[in-house]
């Protein structure tokens, strides 16, 4: 059992599914692997619902030790419950990594305006290395406050997010990821105002991620 967590089953039981084993190894043996962004989370789908159940109170139980992955496991499972102990973590962290992190955590839960305001402030956050770090959750919403934020992401800074950003809008394009973009920066910018080019990378982006 993992030191410093609430633990209160057996994570070893044969009761226990692989999935619910592969999701209970990763958020509380060691979670290295998701804070990287590598590791499949297809098990969030694939727990019974008696283990969701389970899953989303070992996390709540242990969101008050502020771990990045548990606040982002609390979104990913929807938990309903978790959401008064989020609204007090984010209250009561100045931090903007933070309030990046569980204002994502309560949007998955309630669609909470709070966090479309929090991207919006991200884009002009002096922090070029903030911008990046976070740079992906632009792309949550889906709609398109996430399209004009790749178009003014475009005209970035920072060469890396510009670089992001056109590799992304060129994946939705063409259906691929390469080290040569088929479309450059001044494409984008000279037809920003193209509905239909805005609503084909709108649908890519629902479509491929």
């Amino acid at each position: 059992m993992a030191t410093g967590y609430n633990i209160d089953i057996d994570p070893n039981s044969s009761d226990f599914s692989k999935a619910f084993k592969d999701f209970y190894s990763v958020h509380f043996i060691n979670s290295f692997g998701l804070t990287r962004g590598d590791v499949d989370t297809s098990f969030f789908a694939s727990m019974t619902n008696s283990e969701k159940e389970i899953a989303k109170r070992l996390v709540r139980q242990n969101l008050k030790l502020r771990q990045a992955h548990l606040f982002t496991a609390s979104g990913q499972l929807k938990d309903k419950e978790a959401l008064t102990i989020l609204y007090e973590q984010l209250e009561n962290n100045d931090d903007f990594s933070w309030q990046m992190t569980i204002g994502q955590a309560i949007w998955r839960i309630n669609g909470d305006s709070l966090y479309p305001k929090l991207l919006t402030q991200l884009q002009n956050y002096p922090s070029d290395l903030m911008r990046q770090a976070h740079f992906e959750q632009v792309l949550d919403l889906q709609n398109e406050q996430s399209i004009e934020a790749y178009f003014d992401y475009l005209n970035d800074s920072n060469s890396i997010i510009t670089s992001m950003t056109l590799s992304k809008l060129n994946y939705w394009l063409t259906g691929k990821y390469s080290d040569t973009f088929l479309f450059d920066k001044n494409y984008f910018i000279e037809n920003r105002n193209n509905k239909d080019l805005k609503e084909t990378l709108l649908q890519k982006l629902k479509t491929l991620g």
